[in-house]
C-alpha cells in the first residue's frame, strides 16, 4: 500500500514537472532572454498568471512556453496591432506585443494561446532620477522595492539626485560617480550616457548609488559579430564614441552581399540605434545619418559600402544620434606613390595611363569611388594599361592593384 502511495505521489509530481514553464521575454521585461525575464505561475498547468509586474523599456514582449525560441510566440494576425492588452499568440512566430509601460496583471492560457493584460498596482516605493539636465524626472525600475536601476540615461550635465516620491518623500545625493548617499544632497553629473543604480536606505545600511558609463557597441553581419557579438566603441567623455581604422568584412560563412549593422547600448536590444531614413538599404548605402533609438523601434539597419579596399573611422554621438563612417586608408600605401607602377596624367579628364616597371602579378586594375564601390575593372595584359575615366563623374577615386593603391582625381 505504501509503495502504491509513493508511486502515486511521484506520478503527481512528475505531471506537474512536465508543465511547460511559461515566461514572458523581451525588452518590455528587461531583455530578449531565454527563459524570459518574467516567470508566470500555474496551479493546473493550463492557466498561467503573474501579478503587478512592470512593463519597461520599449514594451516589446512575447510569450515563451518552454524557454526556447522555437516555443516562443507573439500575437497572431487575427489580433489587432499592437497586440495589447489582449489577443492570441502564434507559437514560433507572430509579432511583438507592444505593452503600455507601467504595472500589469497577466493571464495566459496554454491550451487556447489567449492572453490578457489588466491594470495592476505598483507595490513598491517610487524612485526617480531628477536633474542632471534631464528634461523631466525619470522613474527607475525595481523588482523588489529596494534596489533600483535605470539604464541608458543621457545627462546633458548638471546637479542630479535620487528622489522617492511615494509613499513617502525623500532625496539623496553625494559625490560623482558613486558613494553612500547624503540626505537632501545632489550629485554633479557630467554630460554623458550612464546606467544609474540606487539602493534605498534600510535597517542594514544607508542609501547607496552608482553611475556606470554606458557601453556603446556595433553589432551586425560583419565577421566577429554575426549579429551575436558586439564590437565595443571607445570614448573619453561618454558622449562621443569612436572606432578608428575599422576594416569590416562580411561574415565569410554567410551569403550576404551587403554590410549592415546597428549601434546599441549595454550589449542589449533595449536601446538600439539604426538608420531612420526609409531610403537607406542595400541599394542606398549611407556613410552618415541620424539614428532612431530603441524606444522608437530602433530604425532600420545601417548599410555600408562593401566590399571596399578601405577602412572606416567610426563616430557615434550619443547625445544627438548622429553616426559617421569616414573612409580612411586601409594601409600606408594609400596616397603614397606605389613602388611598382606610375599613373599619369593625374588628375585627368579622360584617361589614366598606368605604366608598370615589370610584369605585374595582379590581373586587374580596380577603380573605386570614395564610398568603396568598384566603378570599373580593367584587365592588365601588358606593362602599359589605359583606363577610361571619361564616363566617370568628377571626383576622387582610388586605383587598387593587388596590395597597392593610389589616389586618383577625375576633373
Amino acid at each position: 500500500m505504501k509503495l502504491k502511495l509513493n508511486t502515486l505521489v511521484l506520478l503527481i509530481l512528475l505531471s506537474f514537472g512536465l508543465y511547460a514553464q511559461v515566461t514572458i521575454t523581451g525588452t518590455g521585461t528587461g531583455g530578449w532572454n531565454q527563459p524570459g525575464g518574467l516567470a508566470l505561475t500555474s496551479t493546473d498547468g493550463i492557466v498561467w498568471t503573474a501579478e503587478n509586474f512592470e512593463i519597461v523599456g520599449d514594451g516589446n514582449m512575447k510569450f515563451s512556453e518552454g524557454g526556447t525560441w522555437e516555443t516562443t510566440g507573439g500575437y497572431s494576425a487575427s489580433t489587432p496591432a499592437p497586440g495589447f492588452p489582449s489577443g492570441t499568440i502564434t507559437i514560433n512566430g507572430g509579432s511583438n506585443i507592444v505593452g503600455t509601460l507601467g504595472f500589469w496583471n497577466v493571464t495566459y492560457n496554454l491550451t487556447t494561446k489567449e492572453y490578457a493584460f489588466t491594470p495592476g498596482i505598483n507595490p513598491n516605493p517610487v524612485v526617480v532620477v531628477s536633474g542632471g539636465g534631464l528634461g523631466a524626472d525619470v522613474q527607475m525600475n525595481t523588482a523588489n522595492g529596494v534596489s533600483y536601476a535605470k539604464k541608458s540615461l543621457f545627462f546633458p550635465g548638471g546637479n542630479a539626485s535620487f528622489k522617492q516620491t511615494s509613499p513617502t518623500a525623500g532625496q539623496w545625493g553625494g559625490p560623482f560617480p558613486d558613494g553612500p548617499a547624503v540626505v537632501n544632497g545632489t550629485i554633479p553629473v557630467p554630460a554623458g550616457a550612464y546606467n544609474a543604480y540606487f539602493v534605498l536606505p534600510s535597517a542594514i545600511g544607508p542609501a547607496e548609488y552608482i553611475f556606470e558609463p554606458v557601453v556603446v557597441s556595433m553589432i551586425g553581419n560583419f565577421a566577429g559579430s554575426g549579429w551575436n557579438t558586439d564590437l565595443d566603441l571607445e570614448t573619453t567623455d561618454n558622449v562621443i564614441f569612436t572606432k578608428s581604422n575599422w576594416a569590416p568584412v562580411v561574415n565569410p560563412t554567410w551569403t550576404d552581399t551587403t554590410l549592415n549593422l546597428k549601434f546599441r547600448d549595454n550589449h542589449d536590444w533595449t536601446f538600439q540605434y539604426g538608420n531612420s531614413s526609409s531610403t537607406n538599404g542595400a541599394n542606398y548605402p549611407n556613410l552618415t545619418g541620424t539614428a532612431m533609438n530603441g524606444i522608437a523601434g530602433g530604425g532600420g539597419d545601417i548599410f555600408l559600402p562593401w566590399p571596399a579596399p578601405n577602412a572606416y573611422n567610426v563616430t557615434f554621438d550619443r547625445s544627438t544620434g548622429v553616426w559617421i563612417f569616414e573612409v580612411v586608408q586601409v594601409s600606408s600605401t594609400r596616397n603614397i606613390e606605389p613602388v611598382s607602377f606610375q599613373v599619369a596624367p593625374n588628375p585627368t579628364s579622360d584617361l589614366w595611363n598606368f605604366t608598370f616597371k615589370e610584369n605585374p602579378r595582379a590581373n586587374t586594375i580596380q577603380i573605386v569611388d570614395i564610398l568603396g564601390k568598384v566603378v570599373s575593372t580593367t584587365q592588365i595584359r601588358s606593362t602599359n594599361v589605359l583606363v577610361d575615366a571619361s564616363q566617370l563623374p568628377n571626383g576622387v577615386y582610388f586605383a587598387v592593384i593587388g596590395s597597392e593603391s593610389v589616389k586618383l582625381v577625375k576633373h
